[in-house]
């Protein structure tokens, strides 16, 4: 599955999280915080957790793009990627391809 998100306008983490919550669906009681990421993010693979909207298969991989990430912004890139690799790890301890692939342009 392929997925695009632009982070053009993302200059804070609650920025970024309101970006992501609507751009996946999460549910209006999203945390927006680094823990509530990385379990709906993780629950992509598991439609019936209601979590994302955005959903894959059991052996899918969700190709998703970043365009115009914010580099310079720590926070950020701190909280995205960390929870990005959480995910992943949980599917390789689930003995499972990683569910995301990241791509930034």
């Amino acid at each position: 599955m392929e997925m695009v998100i632009d982070f053009k306008d993302v200059d804070t983490a609650d920025k970024m999280h309101i970006k992501l919550k609507h751009a996946f669906g999460f549910p209006d009681f999203y945390g927006a915080n680094i823990h509530a990421l990385i379990d709906c993010l993780g629950d992509i693979r598991y439609p019936e957790y209601g979590m994302s909207e955005v959903t894959i298969g059991e052996n899918e991989v969700l190709n998703l793009t970043i365009k115009n990430f914010p580099y310079e912004n720590d926070i950020i890139i701190n909280i995205f990627f960390l929870a990005i690799k959480y995910v992943n790890a949980k599917s390789i301890r689930n003995e499972e391809s990683p569910s995301i692939h990241l791509i930034l342009v």
